[in-house]
Parts: structure tokens; sequence; C-alpha cells
């Protein structure tokens, strides 16, 4: 179970620097990303493009009060996300449910209120 833990760590320490090739290294060829937000399942291009937008639409960004339980088939990621643009910062609890295949990343359920993460924007 420490791999699982290990392949957590070293996914969200890509994500919160915005280290795109760990990112592409680790998730699976045909790696789907579901949002409760939205209900549609993003692919693995769509991904990795917007997240190697979040340092230049953040003035911060990052995760705090992690958690990670290690399962069987992957893990589940508690945290907060912590996004400031300007003098407006949200945080908004996060759960990932990341399931995982030969050790890359295959699919990832993310729920979040991202209503509060829109705050940034208004």
């Amino acid at each position: 179970m420490s791999e699982m833990l290990e392949l957590a760590d070293k996914m969200f320490t890509a994500l919160s620097r915005g280290d795109i090739a760990v990112l592409d290294e680790i998730y699976h060829a045909d790696v789907k990303i579901w949002h409760n937000w939205d209900n549609a399942e993003q692919s693995r291009e769509d991904n990795l493009r917007i997240l190697s937008g979040i340092p230049t639409r953040y003035d911060d960004f990052g995760y705090d009060e992690a958690r990670c339980t290690a399962l069987e088939d992957g893990f589940v990621r508690q945290h907060v996300i912590r996004a400031t643009i300007g003098d407006k910062t949200v945080n908004v609890p996060t759960i990932f449910r990341v399931f995982v295949d030969g050790g890359k990343v295959r699919r990832i359920e993310e729920y979040l209120d991202a209503g509060e993460l829109r705050k940034v924007f208004a």
C-alpha cells in the first residue's frame, strides 16, 4: 500500500508545482477525469492542458490539510484547495478518488464545490 501513497504524493506534488511532465508520466494512456460539478469525463489531453494553466491563472495555489488513504486499487485524497487571485482567496474542501492500474493513474473522480473556486474570478 505504500506504493499508492508514494504515487499520491508524486501526483499532488506535481499538481502543486504545475509539473505537467510528471503527470504525463504517471497518467495511464487512456485516463479519464470525472468532475462532480459538471458530471462529465475529461480526457487526458484536456486535463493536462487545463492543469498546465494553473500557474498563470492564480497568484497562489496549493493544497492544505492533506489526508490520504491507500486502497488496493488506488487511493482517496482529501485536502483543501487554496487559490488566490489578487486580494481574493478561497479555500475549497475537495476529495479525489484515484484508481490506479499497473502503477499508473487510470481514473480520477474529483468532488468539490466549484462555485467556491469561481469566487476568485468574480
